[in-house]
């Protein structure tokens, strides 16, 4: 059995142990961090999947993908066609210093 220094974390560890892994997960902060303000917007809005899909002209099983935490990164044609279906709003930040996504479980 492997002895860990008591300093690593149990993701540190897995980290190390599984590089494709963590890569991954990290991949997917992206899609997670869409998916779930798209998510938010919808149930703020009180609207149900058929009901965006109705509105933005996109089937409900793309809104269903759209709203999914792993997959593919959405098109930003797909996400302002969702947005509006919710009359939303959505900005598009560019900037050579790194950029903090809002956290959508706060």
């Amino acid at each position: 059995m492997t002895k860990h220094s008591s300093k690593t974390t149990f993701h540190e560890r897995m980290r190390e142990a599984r590089p494709d892994v963590a890569e991954r997960q990290q991949a997917h902060a992206t899609k997670r961090a869409i998916a779930n303000q798209l998510r938010d917007l919808r149930d703020a809005r009180g609207l149900t999947q058929a009901d965006v899909a109705r509105a933005s002209g996109l089937k409900q099983s793309t809104v269903s993908r759209l709203e999914a935490l792993t997959g593919p990164v959405p098109t930003m044609a797909s996400i302002e066609r969702y947005v509006a279906a919710c009359e939303g709003h959505m900005a598009l930040v560019i900037s050579a210093q790194e950029i903090s996504l809002p956290d959508a479980a706060a």
